[in-house]
């Protein structure tokens, strides 16, 4: 298992460093974001920072593709995927191009600069172009996997990457989607959750042993495999950072309606609104909203009791 004590984000950005000075046909471009692994990159004529204009960086981006080149974009979540949706749904989904596009700043992982970076919609807006391929990265394991074999991605692919150092985590099948963090093959009772909250959910199930936990990692699971993991379970909560109408809530909930069994099913999650909120830090902001992991552990001792 991969153990560092290194923000998510170096790991997968200095992999993506590495593969720019072997590989020549790799093209990164970027809409004025930084990231520390980029430094001695950033000159070479195939590193291209456009500024702030996410519609051009896209067909710039679409345009290299469509001439075979590799290409990887990142930015805040918010600002590519929202500014640009109509670029990336004709020119990249549309034209089914492998372009890799790297959200940074999901969820509210930047409280303090407030309701433009709360990314918690950009998942449901992606995922309504089928083409595309999402990927929620909050783990080491997963940041090294993912940013090593990037170029093998053969179709559109928006992987969302949170900040900060987080425990590893065990997945023994990248094409199932999820895993668990945590299973009792006796329990009624699972937590799906997806990104940081898994971390958080992790922490209270250790100490709530009748719930297990699973955590979505790729949005388009294998429902074989899932439907079959989750067939021994009454109760369904799920815990996630993004709003109802968009996050994993609805996506899983679909799939299972396939399983035809009435799961009770509870949920805590952001709301469902426009948040208007600034904060100095992440925990303070889910405090207010009263989705933090305290409020989300009162919540499931209510359901165990």
């Amino acid at each position: 298992m991969f153990k560092t004590n290194e923000d998510i984000r170096d790991i997968f950005f200095g992999n993506i460093s590495t593969l720019f000075k072997k590989k020549k046909d790799l093209y990164i471009l970027t809409n004025d974001a930084d990231v520390f692994a980029f430094k001695d990159i950033k000159k070479n004529k195939r590193f291209l920072d456009v500024g702030v204009c996410e519609q051009n960086l896209v067909n710039i981006a679409a345009g290299l593709a469509s001439q075979k080149k590799k290409v990887i974009i990142f930015g805040f979540c918010n600002f590519l995927i929202h500014r640009a949706f109509e670029q990336i749904k004709i020119n990249i989904a549309s034209m089914n191009l492998p372009v890799n596009i790297v959200g940074i700043g999901p969820g509210f992982s930047f409280p303090y600069d407030g309701p433009t970076h709360h990314a918690t919609q950009d998942i449901s807006n992606i995922n309504s172009l089928p083409e595309f391929e999402i990927i929620n990265i909050s783990e080491p394991n997963l940041a090294n996997y993912v940013s090593k074999n990037i170029l093998q991605n053969k179709s559109p692919t928006y992987i969302r990457i949170d900040k900060g150092i987080f425990p590893s985590q065990k997945f023994d099948n990248f094409g199932k989607g999820y895993n668990f963090f945590h299973k009792n093959k006796n329990n009624k009772k699972i937590i799906i959750s997806s990104g940081y909250f898994s971390h958080k959910a992790f922490e209270i199930a250790k100490k709530h042993k009748s719930f297990d936990l699973l955590n979505i990692y790729k949005i388009k699971i294998n429902t074989k495999f899932f439907l079959k993991d989750v067939k021994q379970y009454k109760e369904i909560i799920f815990y996630d950072e993004n709003t109802y109408e968009g996050g994993i809530t609805p996506i899983i909930l679909k799939i299972l309606l396939k399983a035809k069994k009435n799961f009770k099913v509870y949920y805590k999650l952001a709301p469902s609104k426009q948040i208007f909120l600034y904060s100095q830090s992440r925990e303070d902001l889910l405090k207010k909203l009263k989705i933090d992991q305290k409020n989300f552990e009162r919540f499931l001792k209510n359901l165990d009791s």
